[in-house]
């Protein structure tokens, strides 16, 4: 017979959160078609009454699948007791969700995203890590909801993205709206050759391929084999390397780069592009995501889908002339109703060039020009009860190419 033993066994059923950047301002919005089902999983009671969450941090994610918070989704059940939902869940007839219990007693989703949801998670998740705030949902579970709910000017937005099936609507919600930028995907599956531009608009940015990353339990090996790996699409990365942008420089920086176009929680790329598939995604106006050795991968290209010959096809110019609408656009609204004479005129000159001549101190522009008086301001325009202003920009370019140059020099040569 066996001696006397104490035996201790610990189960862990806990999600492990994983590692994020700090929270900053930038705000995007997911586009899903099953925006109403996702808040109804995962939203608490004011989501649900409003039909979209806010959701601020990593932290706030994964405890929306671990609350024990009554949810909006009502749990089906078969006649063997297994769970039957479309989001999966236990065998043998055990409770899957809080809801089903008064206050609830049991985590929402203890095995984690699962099901026909768990993409529109994972996307949410891996923008979230960069630091940034998701608004997710819509009144319906169609991607028709989701574009109606993002199209509103009242939900504030910086960016947008979504799954690659959605980037019609995705693009449509930025080029409709003007003051976000869209961030859609081409598939891996396209190969570069093959690969196209979804909207040709400075308001859209482009990105190719997916990432394998760890799944809700964080298994940090590389040996894991690839059915324990989640692959996700690189567009809520791109989305991320945005607000990190916006977090640690301004909107006018571009967020390509070993700087600020670091790509988080990456095993490999699902697809290894070599030079050439670069160069050709790059010539089309997509932006390709690379690995280096020692350096990480990155998000390695700033082109919008605007035509190459335009400034605008840069995205860290297209967002500054985002951010100039939008700031330029408030001080506007301050001159409605009032008169249109030298005075006014002068009160909107005082009130924009401070904001001009901040971002030129913060490099987004290298020289600019207001021009608000008789010249643009005519008899005609006056009487026809309007109010102009012409500014002119000279943005800072990103750095695309560059060239070192070594010259060999002989011992006895003079290098002062």
């Amino acid at each position: 017979m066996a001696r006397p033993n104490v035996t201790v066994i610990v189960n862990d059923e806990s999600f492990v959160i994983s590692g994020s950047e700090a929270g900053g301002a930038h705000r995007a919005g997911y586009l899903s078609a099953m925006g109403k089902t996702l808040v109804d999983a995962l939203g608490y009671t004011a989501d649900r009454t409003r039909n979209y969450m806010v959701v601020e941090s990593v932290t706030d994610w994964i405890n929306r699948l671990r609350s024990t918070a009554p949810t909006g989704y009502a749990s089906v059940y078969g006649a063997t007791g297994s769970y039957e939902g479309p989001f999966g869940g236990l065998s043998g007839g055990q409770q899957q969700s809080g809801n089903l219990y008064a206050g609830g007693t049991l985590e929402r989703w203890p095995l984690g995203p699962t099901a026909e949801w768990r993409q529109d998670w994972w996307n949410v998740h891996n923008y979230l890590q960069y630091g940034g705030t998701a608004i997710v949902g819509a009144s319906a579970a169609t991607e028709v909801a989701s574009k109606a709910l993002l199209l509103q000017k009242s939900i504030q937005l910086d960016s947008v993205f979504g799954p690659t099936a959605a980037n019609s609507n995705v693009s449509a919600v930025a080029t409709t709206r003007g003051d976000c930028v869209a961030v859609v995907g081409i598939d891996s599956g396209t190969a570069p050759s093959a690969a196209a531009v979804v909207t040709a608009s400075e308001n859209v940015i482009h990105v190719y391929g997916e990432k394998l990353h760890r799944d809700i339990a964080r298994i940090s090996t590389s040996a894991v084999a690839d059915e324990n790996l989640v692959t996700s699409s690189l567009v809520a990365d791109a989305a991320g390397c945005l607000a990190r942008t916006d977090r640690v420089a301004n909107p006018w920086f571009s967020p390509g780069g070993v700087r600020r176009g670091q790509i988080l929680d990456v095993v490999r790329l699902a697809r290894e592009l070599s030079d050439g598939d670069q160069d050709t995604l790059y010539d089309n106006k997509i932006n390709p995501v690379v690995s280096f050795p020692g350096e990480g991968t990155i998000l390695f290209g700033d082109k919008t889908g605007a035509a190459s010959t335009s400034t605008l096809s840069r995205i860290n110019v297209a967002r500054l002339f985002i951010y100039l609408k939008n700031i330029i656009g408030t001080a506007a609204r301050t001159i409605l109703f009032e008169l249109n004479d030298s005075t006014t005129r002068n009160l909107f000159i005082n009130a924009v060039t401070p904001v001009l001549r901040n971002i030129q101190g913060q490099r987004g522009i290298t020289d600019f020009r207001v021009v608000c008086d008789e010249t643009n301001n005519t008899a005609d325009i006056i009487d026809s009860n309007q109010f102009v202003a012409d500014i002119f920009i000279k943005p800072t370019k990103s750095v695309n190419f560059v060239r070192i140059r070594f010259t060999n020099k002989s011992e006895s040569a003079d290098l002062g």
